[in-house]
C-alpha cells in the first residue's frame, strides 16, 4: 500500500487459536511502533469484546471502534453488545448491513453466476436464499 501508517487497524474476528491477550499485545504494539494511530475490533461477540477492551485498557492503547455483524437478519448485537459499546465510549460501525446483498434485488429471480452465493464462499450459500427468505426480503 506504500503507507507508513494506517489510521485504524481492525482486527477482523477473534482467533481460537491465538490466546486474545496475545493478539491485543500485538494490536498495542501496532501502535507504540507508530504503524497504526489507532485500534478496533470486528465481529466479536459481548463476551470477548468486553476481554478484549480491558486488555488494550491496561496496555493503554483503547479499542476506538467495533464493526459487529449486524442487519435486519442479524441483530444479535442489540442484546447488550451496543450499550456495552456505548458505555465504554466505543464507535459502532456495521458489518454486512445488506447480509451479504440479501437485502438487495440482486436474488430476487435466483443466484446469479457471479455472485459470492454461486461461488465457494463461505459467507452465502445458496442453501441460505430460500424461496422464503427470498420473500421476506422482497417484502421488507
Amino acid at each position: 500500500m506504500g503507507l507508513e501508517y494506517v489510521d485504524i487497524f481492525y482486527h477482523h474476528r477473534p482467533d481460537p487459536q491465538t490466546p486474545l491477550m496475545e493478539t491485543m499485545r500485538a494490536l498495542d504494539h501496532l501502535v507504540r511502533q507508530g504503524k497504526a494511530l489507532y485500534v478496533g475490533i470486528s465481529n466479536y461477540p459481548l463476551a470477548q469484546a468486553r476481554e478484549a477492551v480491558k486488555i488494550l485498557n491496561d496496555l493503554g492503547t483503547p479499542c476506538i471502534i467495533h464493526q459487529p455483524r449486524y442487519s435486519m437478519f442479524e441483530r444479535g448485537v442489540e442484546e447488550g453488545l451496543l450499550d456495552f459499546l456505548q458505555t465504554e465510549g466505543i464507535g459502532s460501525i456495521a458489518f454486512s448491513p445488506l447480509a451479504g446483498g440479501q437485502l438487495t434485488d440482486r436474488y430476487l429471480n435466483g443466484i446469479p453466476a457471479d455472485s459470492r452465493a454461486a461461488s465457494s464462499s463461505r459467507f452465502l450459500q445458496p442453501e441460505q436464499l430460500t424461496p422464503a427468505r427470498l420473500e421476506k426480503n422482497s417484502s421488507a
